[in-house]
């Protein structure tokens, strides 16, 4: 990652991702130069006051792009929760027309909704052996989508894609990680909602959200301290003195979420033959401290943050010391900005 003067270059059309998350919204804008082959970033967060309201929401996404200047209107977003259904099929490989007669045929033995109440995609993700091919089928219920297109086209902007944020997660990973070979799992920890994807190299195969996040900790932190909400929040992450006792106020959290983990790690390792061998830590709650002791003990595991910001050249007055803090939070939006 390297803080440059903005250049006066040619660029082409900017691409903007747009994370609206429970506690806060993220935007990410990637311009790339046509002569210089450089890609350059510009990121803003603001918080939704009185979360989740529309009203809040609609706040921080005008703060956000008063942050990071741009006359472009069309924007990348995301979904994630239990409104967002993804199954990964394993398939007899057939022409591409056929799959859609035969998914559109069968689509409500894969998901628990009738055809007309949900929106559906699909894509092809891996051929396999013995001539089958690996389908992800993402449906996601018409009204919640519905209403997160009418409320950024009531602020003026165009939705040109609307993608899953696990999905939005390996294309961030796959920017800054372009090398890596393996298996690993990517745990992007949210303020109510934490989202895990197991990847082959660069390819998803199982991914799921889990309904507890850094709210959850801090609230719990909260009831068992007698303490008001912000500074339970400040001391899941800063516990110094009382480190011992955060965590034994939140283990029952903790083990859930671990629990979780490991349910579908032996899922992968047992179905799919993939074991998983590196995880890679992002979100707002991934650098809570307790949290990440809970995860050394895994074993046979090597943990990793995952760096979204990383090999762009930053637009002032962003500076690598800048970004860092935000760096977890930024996955989602940096992976939308990429799609």
């Amino acid at each position: 990652m390297e803080s440059i003067d903005f250049l006066k270059d040619f660029f082409v059309t900017p691409s903007i991702g747009l994370d609206i998350g429970s506690f806060s919204v993220k935007l990410a804008l990637i311009r790339k130069t046509t002569l210089k082959k450089e890609t350059f970033l510009s990121v803003a967060i603001a918080p939704i006051k009185n979360a989740p309201s529309r009203e809040g929401i609609i706040e921080a996404i005008k703060e956000v792009f008063s942050q990071v200047k741009t006359d472009c209107r069309k924007i990348n977003l995301s979904v994630c929760g239990p409104n967002v259904v993804m199954r990964y099929i394993i398939l007899p490989h057939m022409k591409e027309k056929d799959l859609f007669k035969s998914l559109e045929f069968e689509l409500e033995k894969y998901i628990p909704y009738k055809k007309e109440e949900v929106m559906t995609d699909y894509r092809i993700l891996a051929k396999l052996a013995n001539n089958k091919i690996l389908v992800l089928l993402v449906a996601v219920e018409r009204g919640f989508i519905q209403e997160r297109v009418d409320l950024v086209k009531e602020l003026g902007f165009e939705p040109q894609l609307i993608n899953v944020d696990s999905l939005a997660l390996v294309e961030a990973f796959k920017a800054t990680n372009p090398s890596f070979k393996g298996v690993a799992a990517i745990l992007d920890i949210g303020y109510k909602i934490s989202k895990l994807v197991v990847l082959d190299n660069d390819v998803p195969y199982f991914s799921r959200d889990i309904e507890t996040g850094e709210y959850e900790i801090a609230q719990t932190i909260s009831e068992k301290f007698g303490i008001p909400f912000e500074k339970a929040r400040a001391l899941a992450y800063e516990p110094q003195e009382k480190r011992e006792q955060v965590a034994e106020a939140v283990n029952l959290v903790l083990s859930n979420i671990l629990e979780e983990i490991n349910l579908s790690f032996e899922y992968c390792e047992r179905n799919l033959e993939k074991k998983v061998e590196y995880m890679f830590l992002s979100g707002g709650g991934c650098r809570i401290s307790v949290l990440f002791d809970s995860f050394k003990h895994m074993p046979g595991l090597r943990l990793e943050f995952l760096d979204p910001t990383r090999g762009f050249k930053l637009v002032p007055p962003l500076t690598e010391e800048s970004i860092k803090a935000h760096a977890p939070l930024l996955g989602v939006a940096i992976g939308l900005a990429l799609s």
